[in-house]
Order: structure tokens, then sequence, then C-alpha cells
């Protein structure tokens, strides 16, 4: 019986153990609880104080991380994309200069004329008809300006003076073009590519170990003059003046006179209202160059391009195809009767025989110098 006591003793305490350590626990739990609410209630508190504006300042935060990446990939692609354009810029600008040209003339500009205007003016026409782009014409005093550095070809004329300044470049196409002369030197035909000779006796003479060709006779394409009034009758153009028709002139008609340079400083336009001021253009040839004989300067095919009537030297060229259109002379005497044979001739039928010579010129002279494709382009 006693041990029987003992043992519900046991339980009994053991039990009040129980109850105290669940109590325990529950106070623990309830303890818990508490802290936990406490903490939900200051970080709800902590959320009202937050104000829209910091809400705001962090999604722009956000918004600006966002981007930044993305400006960073688009200024990469730009980098990128402006190198890549860069070297086919360049590449294509490379391509384009072995096609393009500088004319430097070797004579100052005052001291070009009408000739060797014209014949320039030829040339440069001739190489864009043939697919070349001439980027720019310079004169002695400024042949080396700095935007013609990159052209792929250089076309040097010889005109009154002997040329020595060169300065060309191994990797380029380096022309001479020899106008019209009587001298020429040992200097002169060193390190050229290619030559031009705008007369065949001087190329038959130098040109035996050269990679030469003739620059054919041929003009620029105008639109015809065809004055309804007159303000002279005699525009008198000259390589050398004649004393003796020049004074003539002056006391029989009323003329305008220019030397050849005078009259190539005029303007385009002022060189057309020239020639379409005057009943009659009078071209004087001078004696130049040893085949003077035959040949027929390329101003005057530029006065026949424009229709204008003219009275000039007698060449066998001319007298072949513009005998009937165009009024030529021998010497003095005859050249003073040939203009006042043009003068005497009604307006409407010195005009058609203008008219004439200019269909001759188009449909017998080829203004395409094929020539040029001869010359080989850079490697």
């Amino acid at each position: 019986m006693k041990r029987v006591l003992t043992d519900m003793r046991k339980q009994i305490l053991k039990s009040d153990k129980n109850s105290i350590n669940a109590m325990k626990l529950k106070e623990q739990e309830t303890a818990d609880a508490s802290v936990l609410f406490q903490r939900l209630k200051q970080n709800k508190r902590k959320h009202k104080r937050i104000s829209p504006k910091s809400i705001k300042n962090s999604s722009f935060s956000v918004l600006w991380r966002l981007w930044r990446v993305k400006l960073l990939f688009v200024l990469l692609f730009l980098v990128i994309g402006f190198g890549i354009g860069t070297y086919f810029t360049s590449s294509a600008k490379l391509f384009q200069n072995d096609k393009s040209v500088a004319i430097r003339v070797g004579t100052s500009q005052e001291h070009v004329d009408y000739d060797l205007l014209s014949a320039i003016n030829f040339l440069k026409y001739a190489l864009e008809r043939n697919g070349y782009k001439v980027a720019g014409l310079t004169y002695s005093g400024n042949l080396y300006p700095k935007d013609l550095d990159n052209v792929g070809i250089n076309v040097f004329v010889r005109g009154f003076a002997q040329f020595y300044d060169l300065r060309m470049h191994p990797e380029k196409i380096d022309i001479f073009y020899i106008h019209r002369n009587i001298d020429l030197y040992a200097e002169e035909f060193q390190n050229f590519d290619f030559y031009l000779f705008s007369q065949q006796k001087i190329m038959d003479i130098s040109a035996d170990k050269l990679d030469a060709n003739f620059m054919p006779f041929g003009f620029v394409p105008h639109e015809i003059l065809s004055p309804q009034s007159y303000d002279y009758d005699v525009l008198y153009i000259y390589e050398y003046y004649n004393p003796i028709y020049g004074s003539y002139m002056q006391h029989n008609h009323s003329i305008k006179i220019y030397s050849g340079s005078a009259f190539a400083a005029l303007s385009e336009q002022e060189r057309v209202d020239e020639l379409k001021k005057a009943k009659v253009v009078v071209y004087e040839m001078g004696k130049i160059g040893r085949d003077d004989e035959t040949y027929v300067p390329y101003a005057v095919f530029d006065i026949i391009s424009y229709g204008r009537p003219l009275v000039t030297n007698r060449k066998f060229l001319l007298n072949t195809y513009f005998r009937n259109n165009t009024w030529l002379f021998d010497d003095n005497e005859s050249m003073i009767l040939a203009t006042n044979q043009a003068l005497n001739s009604a307006d409407a039928v010195r005009e058609k025989k203008a008219a004439r010579a200019r269909t001759v010129l188009y449909d017998f002279f080829d203004t395409n110098a094929s020539f040029l494709k001869r010359i080989k382009q850079p490697q």
C-alpha cells in the first residue's frame, strides 16, 4: 500500500512538473508572439512614414540603373559602327581617288591665252566624258593646294615656260601634257607615266621612247549664239598683234580688240557676251611650234562651237572642212579682204554659214578623246 502511494505521488509530481513546463512554454510563446507583433507594428509604422517622393526616387534609381546599362550598349554600338563606317568610307575614297584628277598648269593664270584655256577646257571635258572626275584646276603660284593631295591622277600642263617643279608620287599616275612649244628640255621627260602632245611633229620628235599620244583637235560643245543685233563689226582676238590689220580696221570699222591672254582672263559669260556682240570674229594665229603650218588652235574650234562667223588663218584642216563656211586668209592683204567679204555678207547669210560650220564641227570631230582610255589605273 505504501509503495502504491509512493508511485501515485511520483506521478502527481511529474504531472505538476509537466504542467509547469507547459505553462512556461505557453508564456514563452506568448512573449514571442508579443515581440513579433511589436516588430510587425514597427515595420508598419516605418512603411507609413515613407513619402511618395521617396518611392519616386527609389523607382527613378532603379530605372536609371536599367537605362545606364542600355546607354552603355548603345554607345558601344555607335563606336563600333563609326569605326566600320570610317573604314568603308576611307576605302571608298581611295577607290574614287583612282579616277580623280588634278590639272596643274605650269603657267600663271594671267598668262594663259585663249588657245591654252580652250585646250585645258577640252582636256577637262574629255576626262570627265571618259569617267574621270576633275577635282581641281590650279596654276603656277599655287600648284599644290592641300585639297588636291589625295587625287589619283595629276595632269601637268606644260604651257609657255619650262616645267621642272614636279612633285610626283609613285603610287599615283602623272601625265605631262605639252601644249604648243618649240623648246623642250630633257628634264621635262623624266618620271612621267604618260605624255600628251597637241602638236604632231613635236610628238614625233620627242616621243620615240615615251608612252605618248596625240591629243586630237577638240572642243567643248556650246549652245549656238544667235544675236538679234550687234554692238560692233569685228571682235579681233590675236596671238601676236598685227599693227597693219589693226590700224586699217580701226579706221574703217567698229572693232573690239583683245590679246589672247586678255580674252582668256574674262569670265566665261563675259567671253560669250563679247562673241555675241560682233558681226564677225577674227582670230589671228601666231607661229608657235614646229608644226605651226598645220596646227589649228583649240580657240578656233571654241569660236566655231558657239556658231560665230569666223575669219582666221588658212590651215589645211580648216580649208578641208570649213572652207565654204569660214573666211580664211594667208597674209595681211587677204586678211583685210576676207574680213570685208564677211562683213559685206547679209547678216542672215553670214549667220547661216557660221551655223553650218558648227554642224561640220560636231559631225566630223570626235569630242570623246578615246585615247584617255589608255591611261592605266594605279595598282
